[in-house]
């Protein structure tokens, strides 16, 4: 388990350009500050050792009553200090700090006047430490463990208030709980009383760590039970805690109040998705029947608590018993929410392998329905007497924009998910091509709303998050590709699309993606795969001058990739040469955006490492490539020549 809720996530280190392709200009500074970060790492672990070098002194100063702090960044780069040390087991430094800590942390016990950061710090190392059994036994013989985690022996009780220092108990706790000695602790002294009340706190961070240290403290009571029975005398305590856990999930949910409901949904999902098998049947069991009711309220602030539950169900064992009654509850939120949030269940649905043919048949209608009410394309409807007040409700949510590109967005995005599995059932896939195909016509008004009739909706007019959407879906398409017509008709969309001189960056990236997979199942040897050869270089130059250098980049992306593929073949490499691109492509070596060039580098090597060209060529593409190696070391140009050099 790891200490990492709440807390920042460590940076990656930088790899190349990739990693900040799309960052404004404003952030490439911080980028190169960090290009050398492996290479500082000695340098770090000097500094490192230096700031612990003066723990002596900062226990001094955080146990002065006197202090105030109005900046706890300091301690809060203090505890990381500590963790990442714990983590790596360094017990050379832990075992030398470790008298200053346990000297600050029993001042604590003692003081009456201190600072609500400096405490709730000290509930956090303290479950740092005693996350090692040995640490353990030091605190708990000494008393600090007892009193820090008893709110109620505080000298300043006023402190639980604090959600700061609330949030630092659990996070003492959480860290804590890593050996049957803090599991038994945990159970003994009955903090799970106060875990359970901090259920239902208003702070975010504080719900999702209980949900985090209860799944957990029933998962490691089994596995004191069941694995290391010898270590810790078997007590009625942990079953105690799980009869309590099951008892209040349970109970919160037939509750009449939302706040009380959805915290105990959202633990409900953590202890389905991470505790053993046997757990989660057991409290399947005691969840099933309120959770049908909460189901059938048609309340939509349930809805996505309950997806979540479902989710966690459908990945367990619990689905292949035969009275779970998931398919049920599955069936209630297809047709009793939201349309958008119809549209997520559908989802869930379509991802479960063993679930029976008919939902399928059901969620697939519902999945497909924004798209095909969008573009006027003809229902095939499994049900069409139960969906017929659905889709009047659905046609007046795609009259709004706001919710029109949610609904799209959402059916777009899981029908694409979903092909890839071929896990739509029954449906001609040349019914999502076309309807695909005419909704990415409709957003860049190559196809007039007055074909389309009534049921448009204009406002998908230069929509890019719903072209993005429908891109990568025509990209998914490939994988049942079959009929030419079909390939062709993709083409001319994605080509059009490329001709676009108002098409987003994003899109116009997302469109040389789909593109590539559109020719990776063309016959290089069609006249169809020539033709959209030829007329992709003529408009790959016109991409490579274009005023965004997102849209310079990626473009050089793309003609590397295309390269790299298609090389191979001499029709390829004849238009390669003959259309003027490696003159463009010298051009892009000065380019003023360093990513540019540095793309522009990568795609002028793969394109004079091709069969057939001539040396001039060949010696003038080296002697740039030296003159960007004598530039600036550090520059993404320069290494991406060094790339190629070598």
């Amino acid at each position: 388990m790891q200490s990492d809720v709440g807390t920042n996530g460590g940076s990656n280190e930088v790899r190349g350009k990739k990693k900040h392709k799309l960052q404004p200009r404003g952030k490439q500074v911080a980028v190169k500050r960090d290009r050398n970060k492996t290479g500082s790492y000695l340098h770090h672990q000097s500094m490192e050792s230096d700031c612990l070098n003066l723990l002596p002194s900062v226990c001094e100063v955080l146990a002065d009553s006197r202090l105030v702090l109005h900046d706890d960044t300091s301690l809060e780069k203090l505890l990381d200090c500590f963790k990442e040390l714990i983590m790596q087991n360094d017990e050379q430094y832990l075992a030398q700090y470790l008298p200053y800590l346990q000297k600050f942390l029993q001042s604590v016990t003692q003081s009456c006047t201190l600072d609500p950061n400096v405490f709730s710090f000290s509930l956090k190392i303290a479950g740092l430490l005693a996350s090692k059994e040995h640490n353990f036994t030091l605190l708990e013989e000494r008393g600090v463990l007892e009193y820090l985690f008893q709110p109620d022996s505080w000298h300043m009780p006023e402190f639980w208030k604090i959600s700061s220092v609330r949030y630092g108990w659990l996070q003492g706790l959480w860290n804590m709980l890593q050996h049957p000695k803090s599991i038994n602790f945990f159970c003994k002294n009955r903090f799970i009383k106060l875990v359970l009340q901090l259920q239902n706190d208003k702070g975010l961070f504080i719900t999702s760590l209980t949900c985090q240290i209860l799944a957990h403290v029933l998962d490691s009571t089994m596995a004191v039970e069941i694995e290391i029975p010898s270590c810790i005398p078997a007590n009625t305590e942990f079953i105690s805690v799980t009869k309590e856990i099951m008892s209040h999930v349970a109970t919160s949910l037939v509750s009449r109040e939302k706040a009380v409901i959805v915290p105990a949904l959202r633990m409900l999902a953590t202890i389905l998705t991470k505790c053993r098998e046997p757990l989660k049947i057991m409290f399947w069991k005691h969840v099933v029947t309120p959770l049908e009711a909460l189901a059938n309220e048609k309340d939509d602030s349930f809805t996505l608590p309950i997806i979540a539950v479902l989710q966690a169900v459908v990945r367990s064992s619990i689905f292949i018993h035969p009275d779970c009654r998931v398919e049920t509850l599955l069936d209630i939120m297809l047709f009793s929410r939201s349309v958008t949030e119809s549209v997520q269940c559908a989802a869930v649905i379509l991802q479960v392998e063993d679930c029976s043919e008919v939902l399928k048949r059901k969620a697939t209608d519902i999945i497909l329905l924004p798209l095909l009410c969008a573009t006027a394309s003809p229902l095939d409807l499994h049900e069409p007497d139960k969906l017929h007040d659905y889709i009047s409700h659905l046609e007046k949510q795609l009259s709004q924009k706001a919710t029109c590109v949610c609904l799209l967005t959402q059916s777009l995005a899981s029908i694409a998910e979903t092909i890839c599995k071929k896990s739509l059932a029954n449906v001609p896939v040349q019914l999502i091509a076309t309807s695909v195909m005419k909704l990415l016509r409709i957003c860049i008004g190559h196809l007039p709303f007055t074909l389309l009739g009534a049921g448009t909706f204009p406002h998908l007019f230069g929509c890019y998050k719903v072209q993005q959407c429908s891109i990568d879906l025509l990209g998914g398409l490939t994988v049942y590709a079959e009929s030419v017509a079909l390939i062709q008709e993709a083409f001319t969309v994605l080509l059009q699309y490329m001709q676009c001189p108002d098409s987003n960056a994003t899109v116009l990236k997302k469109t040389n993606q789909a593109i590539l997979k559109w020719l990776n199942i063309c016959s290089p040897s069609s006249d169809l795969w020539k033709t959209v050869i030829h007329e992709l270089f003529g408009l790959m130059k016109k991409h490579v001058c274009d005023g965004r250098w997102e849209v310079r980049d990626s473009t050089l992306e793309f003609i590397t990739q295309l390269t790299a593929d298609l090389k191979g073949y001499s029709n390829y490499t004849k238009t390669l040469h003959s259309s003027g691109m490696i003159s463009v492509l010298f051009t892009s070596l000065s380019d003023l955006e360093g990513y540019v060039q540095a793309s522009a580098v990568v795609a002028l090597g793969e394109a004079v490492t091709t069969s057939d060209v001539c040396s001039n060529v060949q010696e003038k593409a080296v002697t740039q490539l030296l003159s960007i190696l004598s530039q600036d070391t550090q520059s993404f140009p320069h290494r991406a020549a060094v790339k190629k050099d070598t």
